[in-house]
């Protein structure tokens, strides 16, 4: 009987001995290399960013050498209503200057806090901007004038920063605020929509050395102008991935309307061979970070990878410290 009891122990610890060495091995966790949602909310602060750049001519009633009609085509003079409004409209698929295509209406309406402001540059302006059917490379967007409940953010508006009514501008930098809500569709398919909503600064990091240099007589040089943002936007993704946005002011993004990274739109044959620039101009540094509710946060980087063209549309997302590299949408 002992020999049996002795013969089944042994039986036992070989089972076990051969079931721990059949033990599979948890598997590898898969890294989160999600970026598109990053890249996405990334893109609405692109169209919304250029809706306020376009605001910025119209309120200096300047020709909007970025936003108008491809080389080629017939240019697009603004309406403006001296001291009540300013308009711009694209007809329909409208192929402009920076290479996108736009349709539709952008309109700044003017409200001041200081009776002599006249122009986007001017202490006390303020711009209220109304969006009548503006669709930009397939996404219609639309300025939110109701708000839920519990968002006291206002419509999409510009308001001017400055200090005083005529600030020295070697010294003291040109600032804005924006600050609203915009819905965006796609044209296409319109179950893919996007949401930005929150305050943007605005500053012209170079307004000392602008040719000529604004003041309260002479308008802004925006083909010069380096323009740095920081601030807050939420939103959401067309893959419904709700987001915040977060750029601080160590880091501003930056964008330099003397650099782009597309050399040529278009080639001219008549009468000679010659290439025509781009007037695209993406955000070419700055640091922002990323959050959403099921992700780990992102750092975005916009700082260029092509060493040969700093003004590339292209940077890297970091996600648990390691870098991978993204172009951006443009």
């Amino acid at each position: 009987m002992k020999k049996i009891t002795l013969g089944l122990s042994v039986l036992a610890v070989a089972a076990l001995f051969l079931t721990s060495c059949n033990k599979k091995e948890a598997p590898s966790p898969v890294a989160d290399t999600e970026f598109e949602s990053a890249v996405d909310a990334s893109y609405a602060n692109t169209i919304a960013t250029d809706i306020d750049a376009i605001a910025g001519f119209l309120g200096e009633n300047a020709y909007a050498k970025f936003f108008n009609v491809a080389p080629g085509g017939t240019t697009i003079t603004p309406t403006n209503i001296s001291g009540v409004s300013s308009s711009f409209t694209w007809p329909a698929n409208t192929k402009c200057a920076d290479g996108k295509v736009r349709s539709g209406t952008i309109v700044v309406t003017y409200s001041f806090t200081d009776i002599n402001a006249s122009y986007y540059r001017d202490y006390g302006f303020i711009g209220f901007i109304s969006l009548n059917n503006y669709v930009v490379d397939g996404w219609m967007v639309d300025d939110s004038t109701t708000m839920p409940a519990n968002n006291t953010t206002p419509r999409f508006t510009v308001t001017n920063l400055a200090p005083s009514a005529n600030p020295n501008p070697a010294t003291t930098k040109l600032k804005w605020q924006i600050s609203g809500h915009l819905n965006m569709t796609n044209v296409a398919d319109p179950t893919k929509k996007m949401t930005w909503i929150g305050k943007l600064n605005k500053t012209i990091s170079n307004t000392s050395s602008l040719l000529p240099p604004p003041s309260n007589l002479t308008p802004i040089t925006w083909t010069m102008a380096v323009v740095e943002y920081d601030g807050e936007f939420k939103g959401v993704t067309p893959g419904n991935v709700p987001y915040t946005y977060t750029v601080g002011t160590e880091k501003p993004l930056v964008r330099n309307y003397t650099c782009s990274p597309d050399k040529v739109l278009g080639i001219v044959t008549t009468p000679s061979v010659s290439s025509i620039n781009s007037e695209f101009h993406p955000f070419i540094s700055g640091v922002a970070s990323f959050t959403t509710a099921e992700k780990d946060p992102r750092a975005i980087d916009y700082n260029g990878t092509d060493a040969v063209s700093p003004c590339d549309n292209s940077g890297s997302i970091t996600i648990k410290g390691i870098e991978y590299k993204v172009d951006f949408k443009k």
